[in-house]
This record gives structure tokens, sequence and C-alpha cells, in this order.
């Protein structure tokens, strides 16, 4: 399917592995074809999918109100001179990752291991170990479905802070990101790149399909698994919805989780950081 829309289960579409149906769903290959995706779709619920690592699906069936457009056709990647890397929205972060390591670029050691797209990354400002991903962003190109203009933005114009950018809350669409990396020998970079793969994986439950980090880390609290270690969360389950037991600030699916399943569960998380605490936490994941 390209530029067409098609019904399609969404399970293999999103990082949960909620089963949802959706009536109408495409998968363009070119910004073109997304673009006239979206353009067939004005006055209907846009939902964007990159690789679907950062959403939470609600119902069993979605009508065809909802369009949800794919970006993971979308992966051209190219590196060019003067550590220059230019990549469609849904090349997957992985793949950028290993390609500027294989050219002797740093500045992405950081996110290697992280799932999703370098749209994703750019929409949400993906980072860890005190490093983000705007450090090494040159400029991003979107595109206005309100008035059929596409641009460029300048890092600055993309207004990026701790998990934050311009992009959240609007209906601007990445379409392609352009970084500006350092130099570094290949072997140094693959070292640290191995190095913080192998932390993640001892600490986070790739075992199990999850979404990554429920909430944004709340400024005056502690970490949010430390909060629900505190509150004797970790390993809560609501339906096929846990609260890792290896990480308590992540939900995983440990057994045909819903929805529904999933946002009792981060309720009960809430509620456990204002009791605590006295904070509001914010989701980091975006409920449709």
């Amino acid at each position: 399917m390209t530029g067409v829309f098609a019904p399609t289960w969404l399970t293999e579409h999103n990082s949960y592995r909620v089963a949802a149906w959706a009536e109408a769903c495409s998968f363009p290959k070119t910004a073109d074809e997304l673009i006239a995706a979206l353009q067939e779709s004005v006055g209907e619920r846009i939902v964007l999918l990159g690789h679907g690592c950062n959403i939470i699906l609600t119902r069993n069936h979605y009508d065809a109100s909802f369009r949800f457009v794919s970006t993971k056709g979308l992966d051209m990647l190219a590196v060019l001179a003067d550590g220059v890397v230019k990549a469609a929205a849904g090349t997957r972060l992985r793949d950028v990752c290993r390609a500027a390591a294989k050219a002797g670029l740093s500045g992405l050691e950081h996110v290697w291991d992280i799932p999703g797209s370098i749209g994703g990354a750019a929409y949400m400002n993906a980072g860890a170990y005190g490093a983000s991903f705007y450090d090494v962003v040159e400029s991003v190109e979107v595109f206005y479905p309100a008035t059929g203009e596409r641009a460029v933005l300048s890092r600055k114009q993309c207004r990026p802070s701790y998990r934050l950018t311009a992009f959240q809350g609007t209906d601007t669409v990445i379409l392609g990101v352009t970084l500006r990396l350092p130099p570094a020998e290949p072997a140094v970079i693959l070292h640290e790149m191995g190095r913080i793969g192998k932390l993640r994986r001892s600490k986070l439950p790739y075992n199990l399909p999850s979404a990554g980090s429920v909430f944004r880390r709340p400024e005056a609290a502690p970490p949010i698994g430390q909060i629900m270690e505190e509150a004797g969360l970790k390993g809560f389950t609501i339906g096929g919805a846990q609260i890792s037991p290896r990480h308590a600030g992540i939900i995983v699916n440990a057994g045909a989780a819903t929805g529904a399943d999933i946002l009792a569960v981060i309720e009960e998380m809430r509620q456990a950081a204002r009791e605590r605490y006295g904070v509001e936490l914010v989701l980091e994941q975006v409920v449709v």
C-alpha cells in the first residue's frame, strides 16, 4: 500500500503490541506520497506512525475518521562530507547510528539502541545519559498540512528542551533530519555504543513489548522508577499491563494488554507520585 488508505491491523505497528484494527491506514514510500496522504485526510484525525514506539492505542477498532499514516517507508540515509548526515523521517535511529559510526562520526552514541525512527527522535528530543539528540541536529525538514508548505527549520527554530520540541501539540509533520557530527575513530565510537547498549539492556525490559519511559522526569521528585519502587508498585499489574519488575518507570505488555489496561496502570503511577511527592507526572507517550 502506498499513498492509499486501506484497513490494517495495527498490532505490529505499535511497540506495546496492543491489538487494534484500523479502517484507514497508509504506508507511503516517499515524502510526496506522505504529503498526498496527509492532504487527502484534511478534516480527519491524522495519526502519524513512525515505528510506533511512543503510542498507546486505546480502541479495539478505529473507523475511517482516524487516518493512520506510517513513515516507515521513508528510510533514505546519506552520509555526506564535513560530518553531515541526512536521513528521512522513517529511517531507524539504530541505522543512522551504525552508518555514522562506520563513517567515523561521533555524537550519536547516547541514543544507540533507542528504538524508533529519527523522525520520532526529532519530535520527542530523544536522549539519554545527560545528552540530547538536538546536540547534533543542524536542521529539520517539515510539512505544514494546514498551509501545504514545506520548510527547513534550524535547530534553534525547533526549540528543543528536555523531551520537548516545537512540534509537540501541533500538526507539523517531520519529513527529514540533517545532522552535523564531529569526527572520531570508528573503533572508539563502536566501543562506546557497545558499552551503552549493554548498560541499557542490563536495566531495561527488552524482553517484553513496551514504549519505553512512560513519563517525563519530574523536576521536584526522584526518578519515576524510584517513586514506584517506594510505593511498592514494581511488578504491579492490571490485565496484561505491568509495571516492569526490571525498571519501574516502564510499563510492559505482559500478556494481551489493552490500551485500557495501560491507562489504568498509568493512573496508579500518577496517584503514587501525587501521594508521595505531591507532583503531577507528565505523560511522555501519545494516547490515541
